[in-house]
């Protein structure tokens, strides 16, 4: 009797877990405003983010703090400090069965980055991030997720 709750339960979870590993997926793209850039110089970044159609991400300050924020974390390499991380503003997701809407990115989007490069800093450089986020549709909110990076910045020594 046992065994058969237990088979039961599995056969009862099996679409939630088949639901949970085709959650949607964010393509990410860096883009580098302009390259070379000059030691000394501020450097801008974007992340363009594109979800499914009809997906959007939580806003980076969602409104229910149960919910997964959008972040955008940069690792900046010896010589590059980042200045700012800017989030576009949210738009409002209704979704079944919540009596606020959500504020949402997406379904594209960019993050902005301005980073500041040191003097004496030159070469290329590599500028990893890692952007969390938590996908939801009209219907629900998936578990979060994680997409990496990497920027490739030339940088040359000032005039």
């Amino acid at each position: 009797m046992r065994l058969a709750f237990v088979l039961f339960g599995l056969v009862a979870l099996a679409p939630s877990a088949a639901a949970q590993s085709t959650r949607p997926r964010a393509e990410v793209t860096p883009v580098v405003e302009s390259t070379p850039a000059r030691a000394g110089d501020t450097v801008r970044l974007a992340l363009q983010v594109r979800l499914p159609e009809d997906v959007h991400v939580q806003a980076h300050e969602p409104r229910d703090p149960s919910l997964i924020p959008t972040v955008l974390t940069v690792e900046a390499p010896p010589g590059i400090t980042v200045e700012a991380v800017m989030y576009p503003p949210p738009t409002e997701l209704t979704q079944t069965g919540r009596r606020e809407s959500l504020a949402v990115l997406g379904p594209e989007f960019a993050i902005g980055v301005r980073l500041s490069v040191s003097a004496t800093t030159s070469g290329p450089l590599i500028v990893p991030a890692t952007l969390r986020y938590q996908a939801c549709n009209a219907a629900v909110c998936f578990p979060p997720a994680r997409a990496t990076v990497n920027w490739e910045v030339a940088i040359v020594p000032p005039k």
